[in-house]
């Protein structure tokens, strides 16, 4: 495992302007994005955002972190195949990354892109398909968000659950609130913060919503989501904190998982 603090790598890029990919996505994601925006201020990195159809302004490109490099998505997958060939230098920042879908790609990637993975299974793969680039593993960027101000007593307890293509639970609560459903990828994360702190305990299997619970000090349930994505971050980022626990139960394959780690 080659781990690579993401904040000193990027701190050769201080006071430039580099081109910028952020990707649609759900409130969740928001937490990806202001963290990261608050890890290119303090760093004192510009950032120039682009599309797939604009031309490019800058030598180099971040691609925001997150779980769009898998088969259920292709903005991240589209975007390098027409894209990454025109700039001297492409970072990946903090992401999963998967799929049968994203192999040929990864191994067309050359010396000028760097992928940072987020978890110990994307890190693998990544390093066994892109074996031109630079690959390490991080956190996701979600937790350079400063949640103290959002810490506060709760009562009861939030059923956040899925209710999209990765979920595996079957049977939802009857007051589910998916609350990642309720915005959008760029939208401030005040509500979506001030929500999970009404209560004093969450029980999801939506990965951020379980980032920003256990930065805020709730007693968290975490689940399973339809791959591996859950169970990994988990395992690399979360599960030091003793407020969190994860439920591997639901899914046979990420119970093997959890095994496998234990051997």
């Amino acid at each position: 495992m080659k781990e690579m603090d993401l904040k000193k790598y990027l701190k050769r890029f201080s006071n430039t302007e580099v081109d910028f990919y952020r990707f649609n996505g759900n409130y969740g994601d928001s937490l990806i994005w202001h963290g990261t925006l608050k890890l290119m201020e303090e760093l004192s990195i510009n950032l120039k955002y682009v599309n797939t159809e604009d031309g490019v302004h800058n030598n180099v490109l971040f691609i925001d972190g997150g779980g769009n490099f898998v088969d259920y998505y292709f903005d991240v997958r589209d975007f390098l195949i027409k894209k990454n060939q025109q700039y001297k230098e492409v970072i990946i920042l903090p992401h999963t990354i998967n799929g049968e879908k994203q192999k040929s790609l990864l191994e067309t990637l050359n010396n000028n892109v760097t992928i940072f993975c987020r978890d110990m299974i994307s890190y693998d793969f990544v390093k066994e398909y892109a074996k031109n680039c630079q690959v390490y593993i991080w956190h996701d960027c979600a937790f350079y968000n400063n949640f103290d101000s959002y810490k506060k007593n709760g009562t009861g307890i939030l059923n956040a659950f899925r209710e999209d293509c990765e979920s595996i639970k079957k049977i939802k609560p009857k007051n589910n609130f998916d609350i990642s459903k309720n915005g959008y990828c760029k939208k401030p994360i005040k509500d979506f913060l001030e929500e999970i702190s009404k209560y004093e305990e969450i029980r999801t299997d939506r990965l951020h919503i379980a980032i920003a619970s256990t930065m805020l000090g709730k007693k968290v349930i975490m689940y399973p989501n339809s791959y591996y994505k859950n169970t990994a971050v988990y395992e690399y980022s979360l599960k030091k904190y003793p407020n969190i626990t994860f439920i591997y139960s639901e899914d046979s394959n990420l119970l093997s998982f959890k095994n496998k780690k234990n051997e």
